[in-house]
């Protein structure tokens, strides 16, 4: 069995949470599926949102990475007891003191997907369209969930040129010159 965790003051975990969940803002329907990445390497938690990034000097053991909801996540340390925070993730479940609760993902094998991905919190279809263009395996994509919303991006992209084309095909625009300028603007 995999086995990695970090202990950290619970005071500096939440203060950092609390800023991320500023950024956020209250929790509504469309935030509250927001995902936390935390990664542990040599005596740091990287904690990630789309379009936040903090790193945490902490007591590490080994190096995992794992997901899951952040008001979840946020929800478990506020109301941990202890003036320090420990959490051990396990394959697919991540244990705080006695509770055990299932994360979405988790990953040990390697440091293969350990890089965090950098997406602005109101990221686009643009910002999705790039991502292969970026330098991201398919692996740390569907890591973060994003394999689903690049290929929706896509679809909606193949839409959106269809109906330009429509529009625009009485000017003598031809579905290929549209496409063309689409990946040349968008560098997909």
């Amino acid at each position: 069995m995999n086995q990695a965790s970090f202990t950290i003051r619970k005071t500096i975990l939440l203060k950092e949470l609390k800023n991320i969940a500023k950024a956020l803002g209250r929790m509504t329907r469309a935030n509250k599926q927001t995902v936390v990445e935390l990664t542990i390497t040599d005596g740091k938690l990287t904690i990630v949102i789309p379009g936040a990034k903090f790193e945490l000097d902490c007591e590490t053991k080994s190096t995992a990475k794992a997901s899951l909801g952040f008001f979840y996540f946020k929800d478990i340390v506020e109301t941990s007891k202890g003036l320090s925070f420990e959490a051990i993730i396990y394959d697919n479940a991540i244990k705080i003191g006695l509770a055990s609760f299932k994360a979405q993902t988790t990953f040990f094998e390697d440091d293969s997907i350990l890089r965090s991905i950098k997406l602005p919190i109101n990221c686009t279809d643009w910002h999705l369209l790039q991502m292969n263009n970026k330098g991201y395996t398919i692996e740390e994509l569907c890591f973060n969930n994003l394999e689903f919303e690049i290929y929706n991006a896509k679809n909606r992209l193949e839409y959106n040129i269809s109906k330009a084309k429509e529009y625009l095909g009485v000017y003598g625009i031809s579905t290929k010159e549209i496409e063309v300028f689409v990946s040349t603007k968008i560098n997909i």
